[in-house]
């Protein structure tokens, strides 16, 4: 299995350019999310994922929004042919604007927000009923899902399963659709809430994936039910849409495709192309 170039740029360029010829919204979601699943599939055993192995780690995008960048990483990663990325949003394609299982090597659908984190609760309690003690399930949340009562009973559950294989990380991008989370509910600090229920809370920058993988690691080399709290922008990475609300929503156009293009091959200093 052959692994792409891992730049983050190279794989913004790579949504980017899904965003732009599928016509598709949720940029905003998209950018904030790249360095932590960068992270994520980096801290795994990613050849025991292509193989289908019973004990491999999964990964549990719950904020299901993000489908782009799921699919771009997965595809720098060896897991989806970027033949494919180019059919995204497309008629007849698998490669819709929400996380969907229907993906070989997805392993579940989300988009519905707070369901994942239960989901991932019940692999992790499953892998260790079955004794698959070096695996992991990552589960991936906006920080506007935590408004869903949901994400809290699943805390709650993890906590009393002592689910310490169980990674949640939160990307804290304070935006939730058109507007700010704390107008929606003000749930800040993020830290007190989660560990009130009993968790051990990791604060990092989540627009580094190096950041990001050290707080895994902590993780992973400790023994208590934990959440890695992401402090990220939403849109990261192109200036127009950074902590911009509207692009969630919002498609590129042909000149705001080429702006954001440009943009980023001037931070590599590249020429304007597309890993594609």
């Amino acid at each position: 299995m052959r692994t792409h170039s891992l730049d983050p740029i190279d794989v913004r360029k790579t949504i980017l350019a899904m965003l732009h010829k599928g016509k598709a919204s949720h940029l905003g979601s998209s950018m904030s999310v790249v360095e932590m699943l960068i992270a994520v599939y980096r801290s795994m055993d990613v050849d025991s994922i292509y193989t289908k192995k019973q004990e491999r780690s999964r990964v549990i995008v719950s904020k299901g929004h993000a489908a782009a960048a799921l699919y771009a990483v997965m595809a720098h990663f060896g897991l989806i042919d970027f033949k494919l990325l180019e059919t995204y949003c497309q008629d007849d394609s698998y490669l819709a604007g929400h996380v969907s299982h229907a993906v070989e090597f997805v392993e579940h659908s989300t988009g519905a927000l707070g369901h994942g984190l239960s989901v991932a609760c019940g692999c992790a309690l499953g892998l260790r009923a079955r004794g698959f003690d070096n695996s992991y399930v990552f589960s991936i949340l906006g920080d506007g899902e935590l408004h869903e009562g949901s994400i809290w009973e699943s805390v709650m559950f993890a906590k009393h399963h002592d689910l310490s294989h169980l990674i949640t990380l939160v990307d804290d991008n304070k935006i939730s659709s058109i507007t700010r989370t704390a107008e929606v509910i003000d749930m800040r600090p993020l830290r007190d809430r989660f560990a009130g229920f009993g968790l051990r809370v990791y604060e990092v920058n989540g627009n580094d994936s190096a950041a990001v993988l050290g707080a895994i690691d902590q993780v992973r080399n400790g023994s208590d039910v934990s959440v890695i709290i992401c402090s990220t922008v939403k849109g990261y990475g192109v200036p127009f849409a950074e902590n911009s609300p509207i692009w969630h929503y919002r498609s590129l156009g042909d000149r705001d495709y080429q702006v954001a293009i440009e943009y980023l091959a001037h931070l590599q200093g590249k020429p304007a192309s597309v890993v594609f």
